[in-house]
């Protein structure tokens, strides 16, 4: 009997399910299943494998932490270590610098001051001869004002003054 009757519900005649129905349902839900395995549960999926993996890094990673902190520990002392050498070296270099400068500045300095001393001995010379001319140009004038006193013959004394004053 195709046809159900519903007693008691005031429905009479009403046919639930058909054979056209049943299929045009099914097929509806073959589609609805098509769309939301294609759309839906794929993604999802798809989704949940990525989150898995990435919480298995974080668990490897969180126990590799050990191995990963003292890995970037030596590198960063390997790191300083360089930085140490180039400043050593550049300190040498500075210092060398600084030392050749200092030796530079000091033969300048001792060539200026041998410069000074020849000639303050040159000036020393000239003043030693100017005063010697002098003094002897006095004890000339003095021996012969003596001897003009004394002898009353200038000339004489002067020419022998003159003379052998030069010996002296």
């Amino acid at each position: 009997m195709a046809n159900t009757q519903v007693e008691g519900a005031g429905l009479t005649n009403l046919q639930f399910v058909t054979v056209e129905t049943f299929i045009i349902q099914f097929v509806i839900l073959l589609i609805v299943l098509w769309v939301l395995n294609k759309f839906v549960f794929q993604p999802y999926l798809a989704y949940l494998d990525e989150w898995e993996a990435k919480q298995e890094k974080v668990k490897q990673d969180y126990d590799n932490a050990e191995s990963i902190i003292a890995e970037k520990t030596k590198q960063w002392d390997e790191l300083l270590e360089k930085a140490r050498l180039k400043a050593n070296i550049v300190i040498e270099e500075a210092e060398s610098l600084a030392k050749s400068k200092k030796d530079k500045i000091i033969a300048e300095a001792e060539k200026g001051a041998e410069d000074i001393k020849n000639s303050a001995y040159s000036d020393i010379d000239k003043q030693k001869q100017s005063m010697l001319s002098g003094i002897k140009s006095q004890v000339v004038d003095m021996a012969l004002r003596l001897n003009a006193k004394l002898f009353k013959d200038e000339k004489v004394s002067k020419d022998f003054l003159e003379k052998h004053i030069d010996s002296l």
